[in-house]
């Protein structure tokens, strides 16, 4: 009976342990602020970005605007919309595109004048999606990245209007800044395709092991290994 006792409580142990580790694995990668946000008010679409230059590719992903039903971008340049000079002295310069005249307009007309289809890259506040894509469009873009102020991005009210625009993480979009400090502004290229639904959320899921592994997962095991060794040690003493 000792051993039949032994046996069995191994049995509960690893079965808590294995039963543990899974209920982690899953919470982790539910809370995982690597993902993107399903709860949106309808059902999202998704982008996938590819951005190109001279040894360099950066591909990321966005969420369409809601009302967009224009979703694809091939053989254009990325631009950083920028706005005018700060009025005060230590202000941030801005990059919200909430006017007919930003502040590298001149930039604008030259690639307009040269046949250069572009899309612009703006930050999200200061006015309403939709007017920063109206402005866009009126300015030649063909297209429109919102880098969101965090990590979540959200689904953007684009009623009225008919280019392709999503938004991008701020971390993704603060990279993505860097690069055309590098390269320079207009000089990397930008191919936007729509991604099904149902292939993004696989995607999401997806992640690396660093991201899947998770502290109370690891401890568990050692305690039950821990605890079956006493119990061996225990039933086999006379």
């Amino acid at each position: 009976m000792k051993t039949f006792a032994v046996i069995a409580l191994s049995w509960i142990l690893v079965a808590a342990s294995l039963t543990a580790a899974r209920r982690d694995h899953h919470g982790k990668q539910r809370h995982n602020p690597k993902r993107f946000n399903h709860t949106t008010p309808r059902e999202a679409s998704y982008g996938e970005i590819h951005l190109r230059a001279d040894h360099y590719h950066r591909q990321l992903y966005g969420i369409y605007g809601a009302d967009v039903w224009k979703y694809y971008v091939r053989n254009a340049t990325l631009l950083l919309i920028r706005d005018q000079p700060p009025k005060r002295v230590g202000e941030p310069q801005g990059y919200y595109g909430c006017s007919r005249l930003p502040g590298n307009l001149d930039e604008i007309a030259q690639l307009n004048r040269s046949g250069v289809r572009w899309v612009g890259l703006v930050d999200r506040g200061d006015c309403m999606f939709y007017k920063k894509i109206q402005y866009a469009k009126e300015l030649g873009s063909v297209g429109l990245l919102v880098r969101s102020k965090t990590d979540e991005i959200v689904l953007m009210s684009t009623i009225g209007n008919h280019i392709p625009s999503l938004m991008i993480r701020k971390t993704v979009g603060d990279a993505i800044q860097r690069d055309i400090a590098d390269f320079g502004n207009g000089k990397i290229k930008i191919k936007v395709t729509r991604v099904l639904v149902e292939e993004m959320k696989e995607r999401s899921t997806q992640q690396p092991a660093a991201y899947q592994e998770s502290g109370g997962s690891k401890l568990f095991p050692s305690i039950t290994c821990l605890l079956l060794s006493c119990l061996v040690f225990f039933s086999c003493t006379p």
